[in-house]
C-alpha cells in the first residue's frame, strides 16, 4: 500500500517500527553480550576491550531509541550499518560463522525499523504541525 504525502500512517504502523527497531537494538546487545562472556568465552585480559568497543557505540542512542526520538533513530541507521559490517566480517570465518549471521539479521531488523520509524513518524509529526 503506498502512501502519498497528504496520508498520515496510523499510530499502531509508528509503534510497531518503533519496537521493531528497539528489538534489532537489544537483539544486538544481548547477542554480543553473551557471545563474548558466555558462548566463546573471550581471554580474560581481552574481555573489557572487546566489549568496549563492540557494545560502546550501542550506549549512545539507548535513551533516544527509548524515548521514541526520530533525531536518534535517525543517525542510529549508520550505527546498524556499522554492525552489518561487523556481522559480515564475523561470517567470514567458519568457528564464527553464527554469530556473524546472527549479526547481520539483528542488524538488518535495526536498519529496517530505524528507517521505517523514522519514516512513519516524521510523516506523522508534519501532518500535526500542518493541521
Amino acid at each position: 500500500m503506498e502512501m502519498n504525502n497528504n496520508t498520515v500512517p496510523s499510530v499502531a504502523r509508528v509503534k510497531y517500527a518503533h519496537w521493531l527497531s528497539l528489538t534489532g537494538y537489544f537483539a544486538l546487545v544481548i547477542g554480543i553480550y553473551l557471545w563474548h562472556i558466555v558462548i566463546h568465552k573471550t581471554e580474560h585480559y581481552m574481555i573489557s576491550l572487546i566489549l568496549l568497543v563492540q557494545l560502546g557505540p550501542l550506549i549512545f542512542p539507548l535513551r533516544g531509541l527509548l524515548h521514541g526520538r526520530i533525531y536518534t533513530h535517525a543517525w542510529s541507521i549508520y550505527l546498524a550499518i556499522f554492525y552489518f559490517v561487523v556481522g559480515v566480517w564475523y561470517s567470514s570465518a567458519a568457528e564464527t560463522l553464527g554469530f556473524g549471521l546472527y549479526l547481520v539479521a539483528a542488524s538488518l531488523l535495526f536498519f529496517i525499523g530505524c528507517v521505517l520509524y523514522t519514516r512513519l513518524a516524521s510523516r506523522a509529526v508534519r501532518a500535526i504541525q500542518s493541521d
